[in-house]
């Protein structure tokens, strides 16, 4: 059993899901859905982030839609955080999983007990990472998906190879053969959240991986196409609620997986 203060990323296709400690999260948006999981305990989840005064709902499963503020608050133990393939294909199955859905999240797994105890595995090196992918999968209904606009992906992957150019409205636009507008309302469309949102997220995977190659923060960042460290660590908390720092010092490898595999795809 590894120790609670370790951390891991797991690749997943489009896909990234966090185990390990939650690191006192502050109120953030993702660019992508994420299910958040109380491997060890509930958590809670602010009625309106915005509010310092505001109310907490206690629960164990919480799906949190793509560029949502949100707070959550875990007093103990682990966390798994699911980020969801991007092109939206996994929120359709995961929201019809969920017992109680709201404007901005959906609370409680109907097969909650299940994802808990193999998400618990993987993080204790008990399952291996391919079954673990394939269990949770059939559980959350994510191993098959309805395809993804070709045009949009094209662009998804062009991000992807390529995270430091600037990758314009323009730019894409044209290489998708669609006006500016119509673009950008495929774009949302497909992803759920705006073509700006996504390009920071995109580019904080790439700094990630460049981490992992031994990179230092200021090198990953400029790489990635951040202007500075600096630039880099305020995006990541803005969207994760954690500092990039805090994150890298604590993740450990997975077996038989690459060290560092946050890869945001088409």
């Amino acid at each position: 059993m590894r120790a609670i203060g370790g951390a891991k990323l797991l690749g997943w296709g489009a896909r990234v899901l966090y185990l390990g400690p939650a690191f006192g999260l502050t109120p953030h948006r993702n660019a992508t859905a994420v299910l958040a999981v109380g491997l060890d305990a509930t958590l809670e989840v602010a009625d309106d982030p915005a509010d310092p005064a505001t109310d907490y709902r206690s629960t164990r499963s919480v799906l949190i839609l793509p560029n949502s503020l949100h707070h959550l608050r875990i007093a103990r133990g682990r966390m798994a955080f699911l980020y969801v393939d991007p092109l939206g294909r996994d929120l359709k199955a995961l929201l019809a999983r969920m017992t109680d859905a709201r404007a901005r999240a959906a609370f409680d797994l109907r097969n909650e007990a299940a994802v808990i105890e193999i998400m618990t595995g993987l993080a204790e090196d008990r399952i291996a990472a391919r079954d673990g992918r394939l269990s949770l999968g059939e559980l959350l209904g994510v191993s098959t998906g309805t395809k993804a606009n070709a045009r949009i992906s094209a662009a998804l992957r062009l991000m992807r190879d390529e995270p430091h150019r600037a990758h314009r409205l323009t730019e894409l636009a044209e290489q998708a053969g669609l006006s500016a507008s119509r673009f950008l309302h495929l774009f949302k469309a497909e992803t759920g959240v705006p073509l700006r949102r996504y390009r920071i997220w995109n580019r904080m995977g790439a700094a990630v991986r460049a981490c992992g190659e031994g990179s230092s923060l200021t090198e990953a960042a400029h790489a990635a196409g951040f202007a500075s460290s600096a630039h880099f660590s305020s995006a990541f908390r803005d969207m994760f609620g954690m500092m990039p720092s805090d994150l890298l010092k604590t993740l450990q490898p997975v077996e038989g997986e690459p060290r560092w595999s946050v890869r945001p795809e088409g």
